[in-house]
């Protein structure tokens, strides 16, 4: 079994770092576009961005995913099952609303990733992690990586999210999934991710005090989630 960690939109392998991850095998997913990838010839989705992930590794695959990696995630369930052994989602939904992602794709666009940045840092942590001085780590790493990621790229993530909509086939996925939320995601409500876990067969949900970007802001406990999960699952 291989855990393969899928982060979210605009980041890359470098969001892991701070998080003390299992003694299993283990890869670290970007998307393209992201992290120095190339941008994808043709316009991602949810299906492509799936299927790379299939294609990309041997195996059973355990799938960990935080927002646009925690949609994924369900995508590759859903597509390829034979593959994936266990899920967990965290601070993700089940859809999203595509006038929403297509304004912030149009945003970033006209504006730049410095005309965005404020904003996004805000939806994904906590006004006190904000306020941290000097610079949270977490927060710190964000912000590095998002002004030096190109607006197209950011762009593409905000249109596959836009596609985003699973929900009429959860019940199809027979893994065990864990969904975790935090209590102060301001992008991704509570709501959203219980509802996977209301459609997903015996999936357990796990609430955690903390934002959207959780493995970001408060790794260590992300990191007890995952090793709780993976115990769980009867991977570690």
């Amino acid at each position: 079994m291989t855990l393969v960690l899928l982060t979210p939109i605009g980041l890359d392998a470098g969001c892991w770092e701070r998080v003390p991850l299992p003694a299993v095998a283990i890869v670290k997913h970007t998307f393209p576009g992201f992290g120095g990838r190339p941008r994808a010839p043709e316009p991602p989705t949810m299906t492509s961005l799936a299927d790379e992930i299939a294609a990309s590794y041997e195996g059973p695959l355990a799938l960990a995913g935080v927002s646009l990696g925690g949609m994924v995630a369900q995508h590759v369930a859903v597509r390829h099952p034979q593959r994936v052994q266990s899920l967990l989602v965290a601070c993700t939904g089940a859809s999203a609303d595509p006038a929403t992602m297509e304004q912030r794709a149009a945003r970033v666009l006209a504006d730049g990733m410095a005309g965005v940045l404020e904003e996004t840092l805000a939806r994904w942590f906590t006004p006190a992690a904000l306020a941290v001085r000097p610079e949270h780590p977490g927060v710190a790493y964000a912000r590095r990586t998002l002004l030096a990621l190109e607006p197209a790229c950011f762009a593409d993530g905000w249109l596959a999210i836009a596609g985003h909509d699973i929900v009429a086939r959860l019940g199809e996925i027979g893994v065990p999934t864990s969904c975790l939320a935090g209590s102060a995601d301001a992008a991704s409500p509570v709501s959203r991710t219980q509802e996977i876990s209301e459609r997903v067969p015996g999936a357990r949900f796990v609430e955690l005090d903390g934002p959207h970007m959780m493995h970001l802001e408060r790794p260590v406990e992300f990191a007890a989630a995952l090793s709780e999960h993976l115990r769980w699952a009867g991977e570690l």
